[in-house]
């Protein structure tokens, strides 16, 4: 079946890597990983309007949680281990 979790190799998040998309929305996630992982948990590039609602990630010290480059429209609440954030146009951000 299409994809195949070994297909694009190493993805640069350990949750979700979300690329060229619009209208992304996440409900009630919660991501982790078994061994530390020095990647973000989610990255984002060229997407516009994204929502992040509840959703946790387990985060290493040190390593964003969230990588955006060319975002618009992004907001998360009561996310953690973020607080509330809403960006409008990001080239690059990381928090």
């Amino acid at each position: 079946m299409y994809p195949e979790p070994s297909m694009f190799g190493v993805v640069p998040a350990y949750g979700f890597y979300v690329r060229h998309a619009k209208g992304i929305k996440m409900d009630d996630v919660d991501v982790s990983f078994v061994d530390d992982d020095r990647r973000p948990a989610f990255v984002l590039d060229d997407v516009h309007d994204a929502e992040f609602h509840g959703v946790i990630a387990r985060k290493s010290s040190d390593v964003p949680t969230f990588v955006l480059r060319d975002v618009t429209e992004l907001r998360a609440v009561h996310s953690r281990p973020i607080p509330d954030t809403y960006v409008r146009s990001a080239k690059l951000k990381v928090f």
